[in-house]
């Protein structure tokens, strides 16, 4: 009996056991599904940082303009243009649209050995097909940056290497205000594919260089809008300083372009005899474009201005472009030059919650150095080569509740148009002025 009772009782205490063992196990395993929950928590929050708004815009033009994207990225009111006496694009014209709202993730904080590593990817939806189409969403940035701290003697240089598409270096400084375009045309406005590398020198200098591919934003010329000039020549290379301290930060710099307007072999499908069938097009043309860009900051006050010497710029959404001067001995190849701007923007903001802001543009076309060929003008497909001078006042007001964002903005564009004469693109006849109003409001919620 006694044997009995003693297998019973061991029975039982190996019962118990076992149960206690499957509940701690099963509370092991619970504390390990939460805290890898929380390793994947913690992780996202630390290398990943979503981010974007919901935009939504509301305009009122007093007059037909010359715009993009449903008239939301605003370049400059038409010239007029009469018909039985009357002008036509004297008419008034609004638009109420959420198209811009933005999404974006930040990818930061990973190392692998002294090299940090960040990456961006960025969209936007955007109308870029034809008009009745819905608007698509499309990339507007996606590099990945990798970076080296404390290098050199003194341990207070550091490199950086950037590769992929983000904003051009002459475009990244922007004019205060809430408008799509940000300054544009008074600003270079670009996206491009580039390999940006960056250097430090101690806390308060940075040299850049960049080589820089084409894609949304591209060239005019003899076969219309396309990045094949570029394509075919070489990238367009970048070379800058920038100086910072004390609330200040001054950049300088030169982008260099070569493009190819007509490339291959000439062929003359109407003549196959035609003595010049097969040669090969042997055409460049160079642009130099130097800028230079203030800022100063101080408390809840800000002031920023851009001056840009601009060389066949309508790539960077600016009233410019590049013309034919002569053709070559060879006889199917021209020579060119390119048509010359200054292009200028003043602005500041000033407050926190409650903010105004105020931009002032001015762009001057300068013309070509060289007589060209007036049949072969090549201009921005976003404005016109008789125009002498671009005008822009643009206040407005912002009111900050939270990540809630309502805005008030009103833009005086005016045109000096007139008619070409002579050989260098430079309107001087019949110069008159035409002007627009733009009311522009503004309601956006930022996450």
């Amino acid at each position: 009996m006694k044997r009995i009772l003693s297998i019973i009782a061991l029975g039982a205490s190996l019962l118990c056991a076992t149960g206690l063992y499957a509940q701690e196990t099963a509370a092991d395993k619970a504390a390990r599904k939460a805290a890898r929950k929380e390793a994947v928590k913690d992780h996202l929050e630390m290398h990943f940082k979503p981010y974007g708004f919901i935009r939504s815009f509301i305009f009122v033009d007093t007059r037909a303009t010359k715009s993009l994207t449903e008239d939301m990225f605003f370049f400059l009111p038409l010239d007029s243009k009469e018909v039985n006496g009357q002008d036509i694009n004297a008419v008034t014209s609004w638009n109420f649209q959420a198209i811009t709202t933005r999404l974006g993730l930040d990818i930061k904080d990973y190392k692998v050995g002294g090299t940090s590593i960040e990456g961006k990817i960025e969209g936007d939806f955007y109308f870029l097909a034809k008009e009745g189409a819905a608007a698509t969403f499309r990339m507007r940035q996606a590099y990945v940056k990798l970076g080296w701290d404390g290098l050199g003697r003194s341990g207070k240089s550091n490199l950086s290497l950037l590769v992929g598409q983000t904003w051009h270096p002459m475009a990244a400084d922007m004019a205060h205000g809430i408008n799509l375009e940000t300054g544009a045309p008074f600003s270079p406005f670009n996206r491009s594919a580039q390999v940006q590398f960056n250097a430090g020198l101690g806390e308060h200098v940075i040299l850049t260089a960049a080589a820089i591919s084409h894609m949304q934003y591209k060239s005019n010329g003899p076969q219309g809008v396309t990045n094949k000039y570029l394509r075919h020549s070489l990238p367009e290379f970048y070379a800058g300083i920038s100086v910072k301290g004390g609330g200040f930060l001054g950049r300088a710099g030169v982008s260099i372009m070569n493009l190819r307007p007509q490339y291959g072999f000439y062929n003359n499908t109407e003549d196959p005899a035609d003595p010049l069938n097969g040669k090969k097009y042997n055409e460049w043309m160079t642009s130099f474009s130097p800028f230079i860009y203030l800022q100063y900051t101080k408390g809840i006050f800000q002031i920023k201005a851009k001056s840009v010497f601009a060389q066949s710029g309508e790539y960077m959404q600016l009233n410019n472009g590049y013309a034919a001067t002569a053709l070559k001995d060879d006889g199917i190849s021209y020579e060119y030059t390119p048509v010359n701007a200054s292009v200028n923007f003043l602005s500041f903001m000033v407050g926190k919650k409650a903010q105004g802001h105020l931009m002032v543009g001015y762009h001057k076309n300068l013309g070509t150095f060289k007589d060209v060929l007036a049949d072969k003008v090549y201009f921005s497909a976003n404005g016109f080569a008789n125009i002498d001078q671009i005008v822009r006042i643009t206040p407005g007001f912002i009111y900050n509740l939270g990540k809630l964002q309502f805005a008030l903005e009103y833009n005086y564009t005016m045109v000096r148009y007139g008619t070409i004469t002579g050989n260098r693109v430079l309107p001087t006849e019949n110069l008159h002025w035409i002007g627009n109003h733009r009311i522009l409001t503004m309601v956006k919620f930022n996450f």
